[in-house]
């Protein structure tokens, strides 16, 4: 792993088609954890998350309405608002926390087991989704960050949020697990993210939405698109 950095400037050279740590395994599958009750818990179905969030989400938004009582039009607004800005955490955590090439072993180590193992098994269905357990601490470290920037209001945001997050679980499941689909724009989805996991890992970072790598300057050329037809 400590050739991270060494690796990066390979790729980026062309002297390789892709960094050895992110490289794509011939397995279906690999393990994170030695012992076998941490390694379950480092999985997951793509149900469990969704039921959980939805369920949470749903509790909130009906908190801030009927107790809270944050005025309907207010609530949408901000759950909206909530929507637009996972996409945007969304980019940068992908592309910021994940692909930032690094040799230090503590970084190396969250973004190996948060996200490089996906990149080496990217068609394992139980890697396709944070496990509800970290995926429940997390929820509560950015519901506890929204709730300091803007008070009661987080019982409306952070439900749109978390409907972000949904569709972003569920369209990332189904780019990995399901061929890519005739409408235009769901198949222009899935030809992005197979570019960052196929071809080149440091652009195309959005998965539910394109839009920040048009802001960003991270859009992968159509001829590098035209080249994932091979992994369909």
């Amino acid at each position: 792993m400590k050739k991270n950095v060494k690796e990066y400037l390979a790729f980026k050279r062309g002297e390789t088609k892709m960094p050895e740590h992110l490289a794509i395994r011939k397995e279906l599958e690999g393990s994170l954890f030695k012992n076998k009750f941490l390694e379950q818990l480092s999985r997951t179905s793509i149900f469990s998350p969704i039921i959980i969030h939805i369920t949470i989400s749903s509790f909130l938004f009906w908190y801030g309405i009927s107790y809270i009582e944050v005025l309907l039009q207010m609530a949408l607004l901000l759950v909206g608002s909530g929507f637009v800005f996972w996409t945007f955490a969304e980019y940068n955590v992908h592309r910021f926390l994940y692909h930032t090439e690094t040799n230090w072993n503590f970084l190396l180590k969250l973004q190996h087991n948060a996200h490089g193992i996906h990149h080496q098994y990217p068609r394992d269905p139980t890697r396709l989704a944070m496990p509800p357990i970290p995926g429940i601490i997390l929820s509560g470290l950015f519901f506890l960050i929204f709730w300091l920037v803007m008070g009661s209001y987080v019982f409306v945001f952070f439900p749109g949020f978390m409907m972000g997050y949904l569709a972003y679980i569920s369209l990332h499941y189904a780019q990995h697990r399901i061929k890519s689909p005739i409408y235009p724009p769901f198949k222009a989805l899935w030809k992005h993210h197979h570019v960052h996991h196929y071809i080149n890992p440091y652009i195309a970072h959005g998965v539910s939405t394109r839009f920040w790598d048009f802001v960003y300057g991270t859009m992968p050329s159509k001829k590098l698109k035209d080249e994932t037809a091979k992994f369909r």
